[in-house]
């Protein structure tokens, strides 16, 4: 992704990986294969569990900073130490630390989802700069820009929906607040201790609705009839959290469109699930 600095990078991980060691006596443990940045397990002095985080010097890190702040381990995973800097951050050990995934009934995971997010959502106390849904949402322009005023491989119907309903909704916001940003099973984990947490915050200012849709997008394969899945999910979430029923459907198709677009940004051909789920919140919005 970075090319010669990226290298540059990688050696200079090597070389604050042994001097954190030596500073905090750290016991390293094998790194977690999951993550965009460098996450490893470690033990401090003492036998303390801990997790560090090292992360290339960009605005996605310093924004997941920032709201792991801002969220003051308030149903998000607490800081220990930090040196933005040197770029890391000593997060505390959720133990077991086992994900959403694990847990298999539709109901308790969506009670469990309503619960960690109505702990999260707050407005921003620090004064920093967050990006914003507006400022996501320009990835759709982007799409037609690279294909000089086209929509490449994304169907153009539901590219000209999204332009058209994704300017409507940020107009007629209600209430903003500090999002997550992608709120999935895989970043709610359990802990022992504090219960549901969540790690690996975004850090987004926008509706709470638009928080609960990269939850709707993951695992709706798991029923014979996904739209009857995202029905249940939209439904149920809309009760929980008393939220707009209507604006989560509304979102949930305009992040669908966003997401291929990155997709299509990145090379990669992940669009085709992004029209997919597009479809079936277009079903619900016909309704």
């Amino acid at each position: 992704m970075y090319g010669g600095s990226g290298l540059e990078w990688i050696a200079y991980v090597e070389t604050l990986l042994d001097s954190l060691k030596k500073r905090f006596h750290l016991t390293y443990g094998e790194p977690y294969s999951l993550s965009y940045n460098f996450v490893v397990p470690v033990q401090i002095r003492h036998g303390r569990d801990a997790v560090l985080k090292i992360g290339y010097p960009n605005n996605d890190f310093s924004n997941e900073f920032q709201a792991l702040k801002d969220f003051q381990g308030k149903g998000m995973v607490e800081i220990m130490d930090f040196h933005m800097e040197e770029g890391w951050i000593l997060l505390e050990r959720l133990t077991p630390g086992t994900s959403l995934h694990s847990v298999r009934n539709e109901e308790e995971v969506l009670n469990v989802f309503a619960r960690v997010a109505e702990r999260l959502w707050h407005k921003p106390v620090s004064s920093y700069s967050f990006p914003t849904v507006q400022s996501w949402a320009k990835g759709v322009e982007r799409l037609r820009e690279r294909f000089d005023g086209g929509s490449g491989p994304i169907p153009e119907d539901l590219v000209i929906k999204a332009e058209k309903l994704f300017p409507e909704l940020l107009s007629t916001t209600a209430d903003l607040f500090l999002l997550h940003g992608d709120l999935h099973h895989g970043n709610i984990l359990y802990s022992e201790s504090s219960g549901w947490t969540a790690i690996d915050p975004k850090g987004l200012i926008g509706e709470r609705e638009y928080d609960c849709i990269q939850f709707m997008l993951n695992e709706w394969k798991k029923w014979e009839v996904p739209l009857e899945l995202l029905r249940y999910r939209v439904r149920t979430l809309s009760s929980l959290l008393s939220l707009s029923y209507e604006r989560l459907i509304q979102y949930g198709f305009c992040h669908s469109i966003l997401s291929a677009c990155w997709s299509v940004e990145d090379g990669l051909d992940g669009w085709k699930n992004g029209v997919s789920l597009a479809g079936m919140f277009e079903e619900l919005l016909k309704e």
